[in-house]
Parts: structure tokens; C-alpha cells; sequence
């Protein structure tokens, strides 16, 4: 030790000469294990402060082995190889989590093998791998020993006759229930509660298939959560045994039907039966009140605008158990009671994703494996495909009043629709009293042709007040008036009315040519210049004027006819008359109205038709005065 002390004296001295002292002496002061050896080896150290450590760094350091050791650095001979050596199939009963070398060999696939449903006969409650065929089930209405539960024949039966109902118009189709309607137990014949709502058919409704909606965390199109904790159910989550049906119709009704199964053990199943109605616009919910908002799932933007949200009606939805669950049922109800979130259908609706879906909360209570329940959340929670639009054909318009009955003592569910159905049998009634049976036809020597009437104006009556379509037929019954313009013939108009229900009336015309030329106008009487004959003369005239009249049509021209924009008719105006014209499509409807003043001269005037406004067709411009009425066919092409 005092060789080294000196030793380190003589050296002090020659640095302090090179002027290295400082340096040194900051060095020396860092000490800490200066062995390379050791497992504590500082590569800074100077001094060696005896705290070397051989012990720590030594173990397995062969990576392969079961004892293999990360931090060692120097072998120590206790590597072995058989210690983490198992079963690392997940599926078998002998699974060992630890093992690092797989042994197949070692894997039991059978001694933890059974039936895992407890609601079955056979279920094994030790088992861990699920075989079904080992699941042996009692007889409906039976338990395991083969004793009747006492349910057995208790479904629900409908005392009340509940026959199809006709009715002529879409107005006689009942929206609101009608009547007492009487169910019972099948088993007692004691009395049930009847419970019926409906849903309207008169025009088109909506149709979508719902699936699971997948978002985080555990998946199912209905959650009720809180049979697990009780016992009841392996799992909270069902999904549908096959796509639910959401329907929507005009009185606002929507309904989910469907079945779902447990995601852990299909056996157990609820069938579905979701009334939602009075549905909202996003923005009018929002802005009834501060407190009313949406469930959307983190980052999904929402259209509020296009949103629709429903109330969750509690007389009418229903989880009815079956297959493992026979027997159990839930009534539920809207969730919060507060209203103020409602089930909500658009892209987002079902609170897991961004998806088109529809979503909403519920209570429910009931009796589930013959324990009585209740919770205070569950949930549907649906992805939709594309609506698709039914058609409701006019004439085939129905309302579909759905009666239900729940008997509580045994979970039993019977509802049995009844249907109001539109049979219109009415044909649609002929109505223009103007239009006469037979018209008889006399030959104009001026024109050199026998002029015919317009056709009339179609005017059917329909029994419910609905639009008729029509249709115009003219043939020749007899002798040749292409041909043969001045000899007799004729001819037969028939005017054609069917209503949406396909009910068809005619209106029969006869337009006869007997082979008459047309009468002349009488000669006007000589002037008398006294005043006595000039009254006489002024009645005279006025008997012209009223033979003019009666022989003068009122329409004299329609030119062009065809036309595109506009055509000039030429009207015949009486004294002390005006003519008004209408135009008529051949549906009957007025589309325009022309007023002609009268004239004191009774002299032909032109008015202006325009047919800019007026769809490409044929119309009808009738021709009336107090005391006479003309028809002409106008045809538009533009």
C-alpha cells in the first residue's frame, strides 16, 4: 500500500510540472467497480470502490431454453429444455397458456367436451368446449323429467271473428281500431288483454333489412344488459338469426320484426316485435327543447335535417323467448322516460357507426326461465340497407289492424292481422247532361258537306271522387260519308270512363244523316215606314235575328289546327249574347276560359287560343250562350 501511495506522489509531481494536475485530480474522484469481469463493470470509474458484483449477470443464456434468462451474461450451466413444453392449442382441454415449446401430442380434445346450455337437460357445467349434439332439450310444455309445466295449449286464442272487410273508397279504410276484440288463455279460457295497432296501406310504405351494426366493443343488433349478471343468458348481445324487417308506413308507424340469437349460444332466441311511431324531423326534435340530442358514435358528422326519430310505443313491443328461452318474454319501453333521446334513423342513427342505421334505447321487464326481471337498459342497434319503396297500386288500398295478445303466466304471444281491403265495384258515371243521345245531321249546300259536331266534353262522375281515365271511339254504322257526303249515314260515338279499379261505363252517341239539306234563313219582311208598322217591322227583325241565330253556328273557324303556339277561332256573336269559351283536356278538366262580348251587329269576331302553356294532346273548346252550346276538337303539338 505505501509503494502505491508513493508511487502516486511521483506522479502528481511530474504532471503538476506538465501542468496536468487539475485534470487528474477530476479524475480521481470517480469511482465505482473498475473489473471488467465484474457484472457491475464502470467503464468511467478511476477508483475502485470494492463494489464489484460476479453474481448477478450469471444464468441460462441460451435463448432456446424453458429457463432462458435475458439479463444474463455469463452461462451458468442451469439451462433445461422440457419444463415449458405443452399443449398450445387454444381449442383443447389441457390449453397451457405458459408453454413455450408446443406438444401436440399432449392436447386433450375431449374430456372437457359437453353440452355448455344450461337450459338444457344434458348441460355439463364443467364443460369448456361447446359440443350441440350432446344438448338434449325437453318436449315443449315438458320439463327434463317429462312432467307438464302446465303451460302446455295456454297460446293465446281470439274469441273475436275477425273477417276481410270491403269497402268501395280509400275513405272508408278505418285507421283506429274498431270494435271489442276478445282473446283468451287456451288453457283456462280465461280473459286476455287485447292490444291492436295499424298501420296504413292507402299509398306507398318502406321497406329495409337490418343487420348488426358492428362498432367497438362487443356487437348485437338487440343488447339487454344485465341477463348475464342474473344468470339468465351467457351473453347480453344477440345478433338476427336472419336479416330484421323495418317497415315504415304513411301514418308514421314503424315496425321491427326478426328474430335474434345469442352470440354465445344461439339456442337461446327472442323474437323480435319494435312499434315505433309519432316520427320527427331531426331539426323540429331538436327545437322543441334545450335538452332533446342524438347518440352518435365518436367522429360520425350528422345530418340533423335528415334525420328521423321515433318514441318507442310500450303497449306494443315485445322480446318473446323461444327455442331456449320458450317461455320468457320482455315488455319494454321507451328509454330515458324523459324523452330526450329518441330511436333515431339515418347515417350515424345507430350510435356505433357512421352507417345508415337505426338505434334507441329501452326499459324492459318481464319473466325470463320463469324468474321475474326488469332492468333499466337495453338497446336495438341496426345497420340498414337501401329503403326500398312498395307501391301501393289506386284500387288495391288497405289498412292492416294488427290484434296481439300476451299471456304472462306462460310467455305465450298470438297477434293475428285484419285486413281492410278497397273493393271498388263502381263504374264511373256519365255526367254531361248537354251531350244528347242522337243528333240528327242535315247537309250544307254552302259548304257542300255535312258538318259534324265536336265531340263533347268528357264528364264522368267517380263513386270516390278520383280521377277518371277516358278514351273516345267514333265508327260508322251505316252508309259511307267519306265517300258518299250527301247520302244518309251514320255514325257512333262512344266516350270511355275507367276509374283506378278498372270499373268501365260507355256513353253511346248516334250521329244520324238522313239525307235533308240544311233549312234557309227566312227572307227579312219589307220595311213599313209608319209607326205603327215600325214596331211590327222591329219584331220582324228580331225574328230574323232569332231564325239567324238558331240556324248560325257559333263556331265558324279554327285555324291552324293543328297548332304550336296559338290558333285565331272565329265565333259567331249574337245580340245581345256573349260566348264564353272553354277549353277542355280530355280528362274533362277546364285548363282555359275566353270571354266574347256581344255584338249588336251579330258579326263574326276572332279571338286568339294560345298554346304555349298546354301540354302536346287533343282538347276540347266548348261554345255556350244562354241558349246554345257548340264543341270543337283543338289539337296541340308543341
Amino acid at each position: 500500500m505505501a509503494q502505491n501511495q508513493a508511487l502516486t506522489s511521483l506522479l502528481l509531481v511530474l504532471l503538476t510540472v506538465l501542468g496536468w494536475t487539475n485534470d487528474l485530480t477530476a479524475q480521481s474522484d470517480e469511482l465505482g467497480c473498475t473489473d471488467v469481469w465484474a457484472c457491475n463493470f464502470s467503464p468511467t470509474a478511476t477508483v475502485d470502490d470494492g463494489s464489484c458484483d460476479y453474481q448477478s449477470c450469471i444464468g441460462c443464456t441460451n435463448q432456446y431454453a424453458c429457463n432462458f434468462d435475458s439479463g444474463a451474461l455469463y452461462n451458468d450451466g442451469s439451462c433445461e429444455f422440457l419444463s415449458c413444453i405443452g399443449c398450445m392449442s387454444i381449442d383443447a382441454c389441457n390449453f397451457d397458456p405458459t408453454a413455450l415449446v408446443p406438444n401436440e401430442a399432449e392436447c386433450d380434445f375431449e374430456t372437457c367436451v359437453g353440452c355448455t346450455d344450461f337450459t338444457a337437460c344434458s348441460f355439463d357445467p364443467e364443460a369448456t368446449l361447446s359440443d350441440p349434439t350432446q344438448c338434449i332439450y325437453s318436449l315443449p310444455d315438458y320439463d327434463c323429467d317429462g312432467n307438464l309445466t302446465g303451460c302446455g295449449g295456454c297460446q293465446p286464442v281470439f274469441a273475436t271473428d275477425l273477417p276481410l272487410v270491403e269497402v268501395d273508397c280509400v275513405e272508408g279504410l278505418p285507421l283506429n281500431p274498431i270494435g271489442e276484440v276478445l282473446a283468451v288463455s287456451g288453457c283456462d279460457n280465461e280473459p286476455l288483454e287485447v292490444r291492436t295497432f295499424v298501420v296504413d296501406v292507402t299509398s306507398d310504405y318502406t321497406l329495409n333489412v337490418g343487420t348488426t351494426a358492428n362498432g367497438i366493443g362487443p356487437d348485437g343488433a338487440i343488447r339487454v344488459f344485465g341477463l348475464t349478471a342474473l344468470g339468465l343468458a351467457t351473453s347480453d348481445y344477440f345478433v338476427e338469426s336472419y336479416p330484421l324487417l323495418v317497415s315504415r308506413y304513411p301514418n308514421g308507424i314503424l315496425v321491427v320484426n326478426g328474430q335474434v340469437e345469442n352470440v354465445l349460444n344461439p339456442n337461446l332466441k327472442w323474437t323480435v316485435h319494435l312499434v315505433l311511431e309519432h316520427p320527427l324531423m331531426g331539426d323540429e326534435w331538436l327545437s322543441q327543447d334545450a335538452s332533446h340530442g342524438f347518440v352518435t358514435a365518436y367522429g360520425c358528422s350528422i345530418d340533423t335535417a335528415t334525420m328521423v326519430t321515433y318514441r318507442l310505443n310500450a303497449e306494443h313491443s315485445y322480446l318473446i323467448g323461444t327455442d331456449g328461452l320458450d317461455g320468457s318474454y320482455l315488455e319494454l319501453s321507451h328509454m330515458p322516460f324523459s324523452e330526450s333521446k329518441r330511436f333515431q334513423l339515418g347515417a350515424g342513427g345507430n350510435s356505433v357507426n357512421c352507417n345508415y342505421g337505426l338505434g334507441g334505447w329501452f326499459a324492459w321487464t318481464g319473466k325470463v326461465l320463469n324468474q321475474n326481471v326488469s332492468g333499466m337498459t337495453g338497446d336495438l342497434v341496426i345497420d340498414l340497407e337501401e329503403d326500398v319503396l312498395t307501391s301501393v297500386p289506386c284500387g288495391q288500398e288497405a289498412t292492416v289492424h294488427f290484434h296481439h295478445a300476451l299471456n304472462p303466466a306462460c310467455g305465450l304471444f298470438t297477434e293475428v292481422p285484419q285486413l281492410y281491403v278497397r273493393a271498388d265495384n263502381t263504374a264511373p258515371e256519365w255526367n254531361n247532361e248537354a251531350c244528347t243521345t242522337n243528333v240528327a245531321l242535315c247537309f250544307n249546300e254552302a259548304l257542300n258537306e255535312v258538318v259534324l259536331p265536336e265531340p263533347c266534353a268528357f264528364q264522368f262522375l267517380d263513386e270516390c271522387d278520383e280521377e277518371v281515365l277516358t278514351s273516345f271511339e267514333e265508327v260508322v254504322l251505316s252508309g259511307d260519308p267519306a265517300s258518299q257526303p250527301d247520302a244518309p249515314f251514320v255514325i257512333q260515338r262512344k266516350y270511355t270512363g275507367t276509374d283506378c279499379s278498372g270499373n268501365v261505363s260507355s256513353f253511346l252517341q248516334e250521329l244520324t244523316f238522313e239525307g235533308s239539306a240544311c233549312p234557309e234563313a227566312p227572307l227579312a219582311p219589307v220595311p213599313q215606314t209608319t209607326p205603327a208598322k215600325a214596331s211590327e217591322n222591329s219584331q220582324s227583325r228580331n225574328k230574323l235575328m232569332h231564325s239567324s241565330y238558331a240556324l248560325t253556328p257559333l263556331i265558324s273557324s279554327l285555324w291552324p289546327n293543328p297548332t304550336q303556339i296559338e290558333s285565331a277561332i272565329q265565333v259567331n256573336v249574337p245580340e245581345g249574347e256573349q260566348v264564353t269559351l272553354r277549353v277542355f283536356d280530355l280528362t274533362g278538366h277546364q285548363v282555359d276560359t275566353y270571354i266574347v262580348p256581344s255584338d249588336p251587329e251579330f258579326r263574326r269576331q276572332e279571338v286568339k287560343l294560345y298554346a304555349g302553356h298546354l301540354t302536346s294532346g287533343c282538347y276540347l273548346i266548348q261554345a255556350t250562350t244562354s241558349q246554345k252550346r257548340e264543341t270543337m276538337r283543338w289539337v296541340v303539338r308543341n
